[in-house]
């Protein structure tokens, strides 16, 4: 039985998406606290796009660190699913197909990129702030996970 994966964003009909995997954290530091990433795009979940030989969780915490300098540790895998986007930059439709887990927090150990701050919000302002839906919907599973 093959697994059915959650799809969110609008697809465009007609048009050929380019498939992105990527790896994505919800990161805890203290009871109903996580880690967002405030972009000039909007607020995302620490992680980002898989380089050649890395898996998705080795992804998602190679982009924390870099994007925000934070140090974390893995805990579960939360889940993947589907976010259609289109990327104006580089004028590309993208499904990106993200893998959500569940870190704890560590430390944070540097600035990290120059457009990207950290801020530490509760579940519910990160589900309602979050840019794309499939992020909100790995905060919501991390939530019940954790009832």
């Amino acid at each position: 039985m093959r697994e059915i994966i959650p799809e969110f964003g609008e697809q465009v009909s007609g048009v050929d998406y380019v498939l992105r995997p990527g790896g994505y954290l919800v990161i805890g530091k203290s009871p109903n606290e996580i880690a967002v990433v405030q972009t000039l795009r909007g607020y995302f979940l620490p992680g980002g796009g898989i380089e050649e030989g890395e898996s998705a969780a080795e992804a998602a915490v190679r982009e924390a660190r870099e994007e925000c300098g934070l140090s974390v540790v893995l805990q579960d895998v939360l889940g993947t699913a589907d976010e259609f986007v289109f990327s104006g930059a580089v004028g590309k439709y993208y499904r990106k197909r993200c893998e959500f887990f569940s870190a704890d927090f560590v430390s944070c150990e540097g600035a990290g990129e120059a457009d990207h701050v950290l801020m530490w919000m509760s579940e519910d302002e990160a589900v309602s702030r979050l840019s794309h839906k499939s992020q909100a919907w790995a905060v919501k599973i991390n939530r019940e996970d954790n009832c």
